[in-house]
């Protein structure tokens, strides 16, 4: 079976408040996972997805990164999905789409492959740069753009 890593780093164990501390020491988290047996049947056969009611807010500073204060996220994958779905397509607060509770996503329109703008919010995952890698060494047109939600029906396949 497949696995995955998954690595954490965090300036460490500070005092009170936001300051960090004046020496860091830096602790570091690595753990393994097997990859679920149902991602080989997804890529297969592709995924439903329902529109999470809780958006992301706007924060172009942290847009982007990942790091260990995406409460929304956490928000976000505590809601039971309906039946019959496999996960939440998440929006920002001006109803413009950013990602899937645990993935990037990438919609086609003829010959040109659009992902979300992550300017304002959102992560950009670790797949979405190979994706994005893989797609230009085809010369694939790929372009970073807002997508509006009303946007959606435009597009031939996501």
């Amino acid at each position: 079976p497949h696995h995955c890593i998954k690595l954490i780093v965090s300036r460490g164990v500070g005092g009170r408040g936001y300051t960090p501390p004046e020496t860091v020491n830096p602790t570091e988290i690595v753990s393994v996972h097997a990859i679920p047996s149902h991602y080989a049947k997804w890529q297969q056969a592709g995924i439903c997805l329902k529109t999470s009611s809780i958006r992301l807010g706007l924060q172009p500073l942290l847009a982007g990164m990942k790091h260990l204060n995406r409460l929304e996220q956490v928000l976000i994958k505590s809601h039971p999905l309906p039946q019959g779905f496999d996960d939440w397509l998440v929006n920002d607060i001006e109803d413009n789409v950013i990602e899937s509770s645990m993935a990037n996503v990438f919609f086609i329109k003829g010959n040109r492959v659009i992902t979300p703008s992550l300017a304002q919010c959102g992560v950009a995952g670790v797949m979405r740069e190979q994706v994005m890698i893989a797609l230009l060494e085809q010369n694939m047109n790929i372009e970073c753009l807002p997508v509006g939600a009303e946007r959606l029906i435009e597009f031939d396949s996501a």
